[in-house]
């Protein structure tokens, strides 16, 4: 049932007045931006109709032929825009249509056909200013409109939604957690849904500790009857449990340990000693961590969990263990730590080998662009200057065309390996996607930078045999951006690279260039 308190209810209230303050200063520079646009556009069309008829009237200007300045004078003030036109040459007027206004009109010089530079006369338009701007406010109020009824239904789509996808399904969780007795068999039911949503998370996450209820109580009647059992069973598990285990007391005494703890410490070259905490220090990479870990933990009488880093083994490979660490009782209520360590070393190394994977080109070899999107930033974070060169291949479409995906795929490796023949360890060379490659490098000056870019350039642009015996050769058209000239962030430097790159690809192909600053 909703009240005031809901949190649906707190929820609109937050986004409508939320929204509603968004909303003015969006929809009023909405309408101030739209309006622009349309005057924009309006002298834009002005510009284009001198351009359109510049020649015509030029010719005009220059023979003082009034016909055909009339000619020209007459089809511009057919236009909406136009509300007035003249075409003059240096000391006569030609022709002269509309309402011409000093105040709001627009002249342009016209040129001597033959002779660029010699001015032959103008051409002087008068804009219909009254229509334009009415026109610019029509359709920027009528812009503004619908970006606020856009807003308002949104609004509401978004609270309706919440309703049934949060409140709704967090309503019938409370009531049946109302109805549930500690300690029985009953279980909440997960929302309709909601089976991997946080609220599905939070249900199963309630069941779980129910179900950890119901075992605390079993257990609890069971406790006195099963002291000797337990016992034997702890003292069974210490001896034969592929984890080591070790219980010591609460000041770091070690009271036992079992076989795998021993075999886990010989592999580091080390051995057993009755200190627990001095034993972490010597066996951990970063034992002072982990020791604050467990006496946080432990004050909170909570368990402690964590994975952390072993020294080296003996042959000087990386380990990794998992270690949980908890608290008992004996019955003088003596504190004892229970300490679980597992070996997870091969799961970490698969995990970076996926990794791994995932950050790598599988045609090149090379970083891919997710990969490099994340080692990038990171560097940047780190304040790095660096310079990032976008590498766009020429002529690699007509041989992938001609010759094969095959033959593309030669090409491909070809420039990756170029690339890094051509750079050091610590430079970063990149698939972007398709034929576009990225090199980032640390920052040392434009002129290097250009250097470096032309290297690459000619190693990308040596032969390559195909399979059919064929040689082939494509070039490079390169961006150079730099951090300390065009931007701080991953997207300002790949935007300038791109934008020096296409410089390049319109003009001659298989160059460099240093995006303008």
């Amino acid at each position: 049932m909703l009240n005031k308190h809901s949190l649906i209810l707190r929820l609109a209230m937050v986004l409508v007045l939320t929204s509603l303050i968004a909303g003015v200063v969006a929809v009023r520079y909405y309408y101030q931006s739209i309006y622009q646009q349309e005057v924009d556009k309006a002298q834009l069309a002005i510009d284009q109709l001198h351009k359109t008829v510049s020649s015509t009237a030029s010719i005009a200007a220059y023979l003082k032929d009034k016909d055909l300045a009339l000619e020209v004078v007459s089809g511009l003030i057919k236009n909406d825009v136009i509300l007035g036109a003249q075409i003059s040459s240096e000391d006569t007027m030609l022709a002269e249509q509309g309402a011409n206004d000093v105040v709001y009109s627009v002249s342009y010089e016209l040129f001597n056909p033959f002779f660029e530079n010699e001015v032959a006369g103008k051409i002087t338009l008068t804009p219909a200013q009254n229509l334009i701007e009415y026109n610019a406010r029509n359709i920027a109020q009528n812009s503004a409109l619908l970006l606020v009824v856009h807003t308002v239904v949104v609004l509401l789509m978004f609270i309706v939604i919440a309703y049934f996808i949060v409140t709704k399904p967090m309503g019938l969780l409370s009531k049946d957690l109302m109805q549930i007795v500690p300690g029985t068999d009953n279980r909440i039911d997960i929302p309709f849904a909601h089976n991997d949503s946080e609220i599905g998370e939070i249900a199963k996450s309630i069941n779980g500790m129910l179900q950890d209820a119901e075992s605390h109580f079993n257990q609890e009647r069971e406790l006195r009857k099963e002291v000797q059992e337990l016992g034997n069973r702890l003292q069974l598990l210490f001896e034969h449990a592929s984890s080591a285990m070790i219980l010591a007391q609460r000041s770091g005494k070690i009271m036992l340990f079992n076989a795998s703890t021993a075999e886990l410490l010989k592999r580091l070259n080390l051995t057993i000693s009755s200190d627990l905490y001095e034993l972490v220090d010597r066996a951990f990479m970063d034992g002072n961590a982990l020791k604050q870990h467990i006496a946080d933990n432990l004050n909170k009488n909570d368990v402690a969990r964590g994975e952390y880093q072993l020294i080296n083994d003996a042959n000087g490979d990386e380990m990794w263990v998992h270690i949980l660490v908890t608290r008992s009782y004996a019955q003088d209520n003596t504190s004892y730590l229970q300490i679980f360590i597992n070996d997870i070393t091969s799961h970490k190394n698969e995990l970076a080998h996926l990794s791994h994977k995932a950050s790598t080109d599988k045609l090149t070899g090379l970083l891919n662009r997710a990969g490099a999107e994340r080692e990038i930033e990171a560097r940047l974070s780190a304040q790095q200057a660096l310079t990032l060169m976008l590498i766009d291949l020429d002529g690699f479409k007509p041989i992938n065309d001609i010759h094969g995906h095959d033959a593309g795929d030669i090409i491909l490796c070809h420039v990756a390996k170029q690339l890094q023949m051509s750079l050091r360890k610590g430079d970063l060379c990149i698939r972007w996607g398709g034929d576009e490659f990225v090199v980032v490098v640390e920052s040392k000056g434009e002129e290097s930078a250009i250097q470096l870019a032309e290297k690459l350039r000619a190693a990308l642009s040596t032969p390559i045999t195909l399979d059919n015996g064929e040689q082939v050769a494509v070039g490079a058209s390169i961006g150079v951006a730099m951090s300390l000239l065009h931007g701080v962030n991953i997207k300002d430097l790949v935007s300038a690279a791109d934008k020096a790159m296409y410089s390049v690809k319109h003009k001659d192909k298989n160059a460099t260039a240093l995006a303008p600053i």
